[in-house]
């Protein structure tokens, strides 16, 4: 089974959260962030502003069923989940423009089909967009979301940078047991 099956769910998961956009305004979560900053090999983006918001009710499910899906069985071992959480003043196109696939690639995000970002919108609203990256390492592998979500009461673009670092090893024997 390839290993790039995690990012392909995971970006599944996320399509169809947004897809289901009743749930966009809803927040969740009990806790604000699961890391204190920006990880070495993500580049932070200009000007923008760490803040401790709680993951909206939609990006939170599709988070929890994606890991559920990519960690299932294998436990504590398989990996883990983080993320954290910016605000911007400047535009979800801006932001995508800014995390490009070249720019990513020289950071070690350099998984061959890895999509980059695309833009989201219902009924002609624009409501963000979502970047994926993904890199392959001994013996992790790892998936990066940029889910990019407009603040309409605020004005401003929220950024929410999930990762999940996965060991793929793990994942095939718990998969095989």
């Amino acid at each position: 089974m390839s290993r790039k099956l995690p990012l392909l769910l995971f970006c599944l998961a996320l399509t169809l959260a947004f897809a289901c956009n009743p749930l966009s305004g809803v927040l969740g979560g009990s806790e604000a962030g699961t890391v204190a900053n920006l990880w070495p090999d993500v580049p932070p983006y200009p000007g923008a502003d760490k803040v401790d918001l709680e993951m909206p009710l939609f990006i939170r499910l599709a988070v929890e069923a994606a890991s559920r899906a990519i960690m299932a069985g294998a436990g504590d071992s398989a990996g883990k989940l983080e993320f954290i959480t910016f605000t911007t003043g400047d535009s979800p196109e801006d932001v995508m423009a800014f995390y490009s696939v070249d720019r990513m690639a020289g950071e070690g995000w350099g998984m061959g089909d890895q999509p980059g970002c695309s833009t989201s919108s219902t009924e002609g609203a624009d409501i963000g967009g979502m970047c994926v990256f993904g890199k392959e390492a001994d013996p992790l592998s790892s998936g990066l979301f940029v889910v990019i979500a407009p603040d309409s009461e605020s004005g401003l673009t929220n950024l929410f940078f999930v990762r999940i670092d996965a060991n793929a090893d793990a994942m095939a024997t718990a998969a095989a047991q």
